[in-house]
C-alpha cells in the first residue's frame, strides 16, 4: 500500500515545482513594470487622484448610510450578546474591523 502513496505524491510534487517555477518566471519578467507602479502611486509616487476623490465623495454624500448601518449592526450585536449567541464576540470584532477600515480608507489611500 505505501507504493500507492508514492504514486500520488509524485504528481503533487511535480505540480508544486511547476507552480514555483512559473512564479519565478513571472517575477523575473515583471521587472520592467516598476515604472508603471510608481506612476500609479503604488511604489513611492504621489497618491492616485481619482481614488482620493472617490473616497471624499463617498464620505461626504453617503455618511447617513454608514451611520444607519453602524447603528443597525450595534443593535444586532447587542441582541446577539443578550441572547447568548456563541459567536457574538466574533461578529462584533468583524464589524469593528470593517468600520475601522471604512473610516481609515482615505488615510490608507493617501
Amino acid at each position: 500500500m505505501p507504493a500507492c502513496r508514492c504514486r500520488r505524491a509524485l504528481p503533487d510534487r511535480l505540480a508544486m515545482v511547476t507552480v514555483v517555477c512559473l512564479a519565478v518566471v513571472v517575477c523575473l519578467l515583471s521587472g520592467g513594470h516598476v515604472e508603471a507602479l510608481k506612476a500609479a502611486g503604488l511604489a513611492g509616487g504621489s497618491a492616485i487622484g481619482g481614488v482620493a476623490g472617490f473616497f471624499s465623495a463617498l464620505t461626504s454624500h453617503l455618511m447617513w448610510l454608514g451611520v444607519t448601518v453602524i447603528g443597525f449592526a450595534i443593535t444586532l450585536i447587542a441582541i446577539l450578546f443578550l441572547s447568548g449567541h456563541s459567536r457574538a464576540h466574533e461578529i462584533a470584532l468583524k464589524v469593528g474591523v470593517g468600520v475601522f477600515l471604512l473610516i481609515a480608507a482615505p488615510g490608507i489611500v493617501a
